[in-house]
């Protein structure tokens, strides 16, 4: 009888030993497959405050490792003779003008390259060697022109002719949740 008690005792300590140990493998685990796996723990989004922008003015924050700047337009769309100080037509003075070889969300694809005409979003890294582009803007002008290998591109982020870089400047996915806010996401909703 001795022996019977002896045996469901440790089948018991056991059973609780390993029930211990199970529990603690998965919480020592939990760090390193979070780690491991991108989760939604992680902002999956970030909100930019346009209030006090003006035309002309820029923003640039830090989204997913990358620079983003948010660039407010004139009301008025500059003419591309005053970037390329030429008389060209508009689509000849740009190297891709439809952007079809552009990574940039669907709802861009238009003449503006965003979701409202006077807002532009944007990766502020060049796409010939991933150099950080300046924005420069005067009353006459907005132009966005790359300190590395002078190329230039336009205020929607398309690149003139006679630039090194040959693609337009890449767009990241955003929404526009109200008249002076932003909300850069990671995947389009």
């Amino acid at each position: 009888m001795i022996k019977r008690t002896d045996a469901l005792r440790r089948k018991w300590l056991l059973r609780i030993v390993q029930g211990f140990s199970v529990t603690g493998l998965s919480l020592l685990a939990y760090p390193f497959l979070k780690a491991l796996l991108p989760g939604s723990s992680n902002r999956d989004y970030l909100e930019v405050d346009l209030t006090g922008l003006q035309p002309g003015e820029h923003k640039k924050v830090i989204w997913q490792g990358r620079s983003v700047i948010v660039l407010r337009r004139f009301n008025e769309s500059r003419k591309i003779e005053a970037a390329t100080g030429a008389t060209q037509s508009y689509k000849d003075a740009l190297k891709d003008p439809d952007s079809t070889l552009s990574v940039q969300p669907k709802y861009t694809q238009n003449r503006y390259r965003s979701r409202r005409p006077g807002v532009f979003v944007f990766y502020s890294n060049c796409t010939h060697l991933g150099c950080e582009v300046s924005v420069l803007s005067d009353p006459i002008k907005t132009e966005i022109i790359c300190p590395c290998h002078q190329s230039r591109f336009d205020d929607a982020g398309r690149v003139l002719q006679g630039a090194v870089a040959s693609y337009n400047l890449e767009i990241p996915d955003y929404t526009q949740i109200s008249g002076q806010r932003i909300r850069l996401q990671s995947t389009a909703t």
